[in-house]
C-alpha cells in the first residue's frame, strides 16, 4: 500500500450513502429525505430506542441493506 493512499481518499470529499446518491439527481427528493431524517432525529414524542427498533424493523420488511 502506498503512503499517499489516505490522502487520495480525503481528496474525494465526503461520500454520500447509496440511497442519498440516487436521490441527489433530483434535488427536491434529496431535500425531502434530509428534512425527514432531521425531523425524525429531533422528535421527542417517542423514545429513541423505540425509534431505532421501528427503523430496523421497517428496513427489514422492505429489504433495505442500510
Amino acid at each position: 500500500m502506498n503512503q499517499l493512499t489516505p490522502l487520495r481518499v480525503l481528496r474525494r470529499g465526503p461520500v454520500l450513502p447509496g440511497p442519498y446518491r440516487a436521490a441527489a439527481a433530483h434535488k427536491p427528493t434529496l431535500l425531502g429525505k434530509l428534512a425527514m431524517e432531521r425531523w425524525v432525529g429531533v422528535s421527542r414524542s417517542v423514545d429513541d430506542r423505540l425509534k431505532t427498533i421501528a427503523q430496523l424493523r421497517t428496513s427489514a420488511l422492505i429489504g433495505c441493506l442500510w
